[in-house]
């Protein structure tokens, strides 16, 4: 079935056991993924109020620039935009990742508000990654459980649904709706590790295991 605002809507009906949320806060990045996520959410008309969120790491020079195209995109829907800037400690133990994602979550736990649900963009792929990169880090067994769809999260729930759509399928629905989307380009570093998965590992194991991301993902 090809992803479309029905799909999502359904997802997260099933997600919120069918209760709406004060808001839909959309974790909105500007990368394919959550405009994506954002541009579906948008179409749904579910009459819910939808607020974009974009977080500035400042970790890169064109950062202003992607807070303002990423402004731009959300009031071209008539989409809320608010954008934060954070600041990054030094590196975590787990690296530069974990320590822009935890300012991240900071700043998105401080907007959260009792009874808005925040949305994020992970999708199929990404769960298939972050299972693999568990297993490399020995977090054992409890790493299996991979990423959560539904978890508390400040005042209100952070919500993934798109845990079960497949990047091409994210791809397809950009290209039918001629999107335009932000590409950071550290993205393509792979001295980031879940890049070297992305780039490296996982390529050679669809070659070998076509439905390796699926098998991964089966819960």
């Amino acid at each position: 079935m090809a992803f479309d605002s029905d799909v999502l809507l359904e997802r997260l009906q099933a997600l919120t056991g069918g209760e709406a949320p004060t808001r839909w806060l959309v974790a909105f990045s500007g990368g394919m993924d959550s405009s994506v996520m954002l541009h579906a959410l948008n179409s749904a008309r579910s009459g819910i109020p939808i607020v974009a969120i974009h977080i500035d790491h400042g970790l890169h020079p064109d950062a202003a620039n992607w807070s303002a195209q990423a402004g731009n995109f959300a009031s071209a829907l008539g989409v809320e935009f608010v954008a934060r800037r954070v600041t990054v400690d030094e590196p975590m133990e787990q690296g530069p990742e974990a320590a822009a994602r935890e300012a991240r979550y900071r700043a998105f736990n401080e907007l959260v508000a009792d009874g808005d649900c925040l949305l994020s963009a992970h999708h199929e792929n990404d769960q298939a990654e972050t299972l693999l990169l568990n297993l490399m880090r020995g977090s054992g067994p409890a790493g299996l459980a991979g990423i959560g769809a539904r978890q508390p999260f400040g005042q209100g729930q952070l919500l993934r649904p798109l845990l079960g759509v497949a990047a091409d399928d994210i791809a397809a629905y950009a290209a039918r709706h001629e999107l335009r989307w932000i590409d950071d380009p550290s993205n393509d570093d792979d001295r980031f590790d879940r890049n070297f998965l992305r780039h490296e590992i996982m390529p050679r194991l669809r070659s070998r295991w076509p439905a390796v991301v699926n098998r991964l993902t089966l819960s």
